[in-house]
């Protein structure tokens, strides 16, 4: 777990943070239990929210994604969050920039914004992500709207489109 958190640190900050430093103006200093969560349907996904954007003064919202075999989400891009995952469980295939990258457990994948980039579980095994979206406050509220489409039974495509460029995302079309 330590090496984790430093990989998350370099990944992040381009140095290792100790957590203290991490809480300096933020709102709530937290320790999270592991079996601590808010829980959110996502398009077929498990979505259990750790920390909250208020938790980090909108800096950062930070969720775990359970994913079953062979789901995804498809390729779009963000005007201003960047993404930074811990594969926890599972197989996975990132597309990033026009290039597939696979993922696997202990991998962290950096996805900054600007980049066309899409996820899929690939494995025969239900996969958990650890997701740490940078800034976090305008996600945190596509999350939720999100997950309202998603418990009204399957969403509609073309709502589901208009949320994401509601919130500065693009859905990119399928080639």
């Amino acid at each position: 777990l330590r090496a984790a958190i430093v990989a998350v640190n370099l990944a992040l900050f381009g140095t290792t943070v100790l957590a203290h430093d991490l809480n300096q103006g933020a709102s709530q200093a937290s320790v999270i239990p592991a079996d601590h969560a808010h829980g959110l349907p996502v398009l077929g996904h498990e979505v259990r929210v750790k920390v909250s954007s208020s938790m980090t003064n909108g800096r950062a919202y930070v969720f775990e994604v359970i994913s079953p075999p062979g789901l995804g989400i498809p390729s779009h891009t963000h005007e201003v969050e960047d993404e930074v995952i811990l594969v926890m469980d599972g197989n996975f295939e990132f597309m990033m920039g026009g290039k597939i990258y696979a993922a696997t457990k202990g991998d962290i994948v950096n996805m900054p914004h600007g980049i066309v980039h899409g996820f899929a579980n690939v494995g025969s095994n239900t996969g958990k992500t650890l997701w740490t979206v940078m800034p976090g406050a305008s996600f945190e509220k596509f999350m939720n709207e999100l997950s309202a489409l998603s418990t009204k039974g399957k969403p509609d495509l073309t709502e589901v489109a208009q949320l994401f460029g509601k919130y500065g995302m693009q859905i990119q079309p399928p080639k």
